[in-house]
């Protein structure tokens, strides 16, 4: 009887122990969803607050990332400020790769002084003005939604190496980007927007209106400007961005 009760004990303990590395092997383990590559910390490059003027004397503030000949100016959205793209990590991304960058505040956010006039395309004129005065001897705009369309407003007239826009509209209230201007750019050109943004048929639009060199890129979704840096789409838009300044307008 003894005999019995211990083969029936050490039969249990062998079932149980079965049961127990079955459960083991079953639990299912996480694996990265396919397509999205992932993401990297955003490097530790300090930036150093600055202070200039407009020509119509209005001083705005910025935050400068590293140092080069090469200088990426970086617009913000409105209702934002220059902060939008520390978060992005994209100026201390570039700041790394051997670049100037300049993230600033148009006249009347952030911390730059209330002009009253809204003359965004005075702002970014004085920002490149301030990046040539700190060396930079090539220069490119990156700018969303409204910073971009001040972007390719500027980029009309003015001698840059390339431009980039997310989610810009053709025209934002006092910056009417005409047909024609958007003809002029000679610069090489990246549009960037989500397939389903207020903005994606006039980012379309211009595409189609650029002269070479240019490209597009529609992601799916309807995130705006830099809140296609916070999803799916994050890690593939910062390489699309360090690939297309790395060609048109090197570090060196």
């Amino acid at each position: 009887m003894k005999l019995q009760k211990l083969a029936l004990l050490l039969l249990l303990v062998l079932l149980a122990a079965c049961s127990s590395g079955s459960t083991s092997q079953a639990t299912p383990t996480a694996t990265p969803t396919a397509g999205i590559p992932p993401t990297e910390p955003i490097p530790a490059v300090p930036a150093l607050p600055v202070h200039f003027f407009t020509q119509d004397h209005v001083q705005l503030a910025g935050l400068l990332y590293g140092k080069g000949k090469t200088a990426i100016i970086c617009s913000h959205e409105t209702r934002t400020s220059k902060i939008i793209w520390s978060a992005s990590g994209m100026p201390q991304r570039l700041a790394e790769r051997g670049y100037m960058v300049l993230a600033y505040d148009f006249r009347g956010y952030g911390d730059s002084a209330n002009g009253g006039t809204l003359n965004f395309d005075a702002d970014l004129r004085a920002a490149m003005a301030f990046v040539r005065q700190q060396g930079a001897t090539r220069i490119v705009l990156l700018g969303s939604s409204m910073g971009g369309t001040v972007s390719l407003k500027v980029a009309a007239s003015e001698s840059v190496a390339a431009v980039i826009t997310l989610s810009a509209p053709q025209h934002f209230a006092v910056i009417p980007v005409s047909d024609s201007d958007v003809q002029a750019i000679t610069a090489a050109k990246l549009f960037v927007n989500s397939q389903d943004d207020t903005y994606a048929s006039a980012t379309m639009s211009m595409y189609a209106l650029a002269s070479d060199p240019k490209q597009i890129q529609m992601y799916s979704g309807s995130a705006h400007g830099v809140t296609i840096f916070y999803t799916e789409h994050g890690a593939a838009l910062t390489q699309l961005i360090l690939d297309f300044i790395a060609r048109y307008a090197p570090a060196s």
